[in-house]
């Protein structure tokens, strides 16, 4: 049975879901101890696994490494499943870097992390991390310049997976432990981090806007986390997920409208 472990990185903000949410957490889902994310391994089926094209739609062997059907780092999570893949265009399924050239690398301004490229709507790396912020590091901010975030709603959260805000503060579940933390999952910020090892340091912790959001997750409530599958939800949940906000619930891209992306078993949008 899972339970949940309340941190001190857990976000002031309630989500409005169909569904009761959970709150972000540094440190939110502990699984069974026989129990890590599943999934399998190997090749999906090419007319409907998990994945979809650059704008949507099933994975193809002949498409980015988040998109190809494929288990690239073979960690037994394919494509949309894999907490390493932001999106049907992200072409590096073994860490949380995109592979798309100049994408997400800068350490004081975060953009909206899953459109495929830098710049757009932004705020300051600050607004995502617990206080004091190092502003050494991470640039000078305005705290009142946080608030700017909702004003990237409507072109980032249709594209914005359960579990993340619009900046890459994610909900991420390590495949073979039972241990979720809300980390930045921005390569610029986080250049060492991978899945493997989410309680290291090299994976910065952060706390979630409230202004622009994917929804809560929270296997509790039959929403998956980044990182987890059906395999991973208690028995009241039947085996099957929920989304936040009464999203579309999918297996793969191909349970999808043509222009979307299954993402840890939620349909959200893709870029062209």
């Amino acid at each position: 049975m899972l339970a949940l472990a309340r941190t001190a990185l857990v976000t002031a903000a309630a989500l409005a879901l169909a569904l009761a949410p959970a709150a972000c957490q540094a440190e939110l889902v502990h699984l069974d101890d026989d129990g890590g994310p599943g999934g399998g391994g190997g090749v999906a089926d090419p007319d409907g696994g998990p994945g979809g094209g650059a704008g949507g739609g099933p994975c193809s062997p002949a498409k980015a490494q988040c998109n190809n059907c494929v288990d690239d780092d073979e960690d037994g999570l394919i494509d949309g499943d894999d907490p390493h893949c932001s999106g049907p265009a992200d072409d590096d399924e073994g860490s949380f870097a995109t592979g798309i050239p100049g994408d997400n690398r800068d350490p004081k301004k975060q953009d909206c992390f899953f459109d495929g490229n830098s710049g757009g709507c932004q705020v300051s790396t600050c607004c995502l991390l617990p206080e004091p912020c190092d502003e050494d590091t991470y640039g000078g901010y305005d705290p009142a310049s946080c608030d700017r975030a909702a004003d990237c709603a409507e072109e980032c959260e249709p594209l914005t997976p359960p579990g993340c805000d619009c900046f890459g503060c994610c909900t991420v579940c390590a495949p073979d432990t039972d241990e979720c933390f809300d980390i930045l999952i921005n390569p610029g910020i986080s250049p060492d981090c991978t899945a493997l090892d989410l309680a290291s340091d090299d994976c910065v912790k952060c706390v979630k806007s409230a202004g622009c959001s994917g929804g809560g997750c929270d296997p509790e409530a039959c929403v998956l986390c980044p990182g987890q599958t059906v395999d991973d939800l208690p028995p009241g949940c039947s085996g099957q997920n929920e989304c936040p906000g009464g999203g579309s619930v999918c297996g793969t891209s191909a349970d999808c409208q043509p222009d979307q992306f299954c993402s840890s078993g939620c349909c959200i949008g893709s870029v062209d």
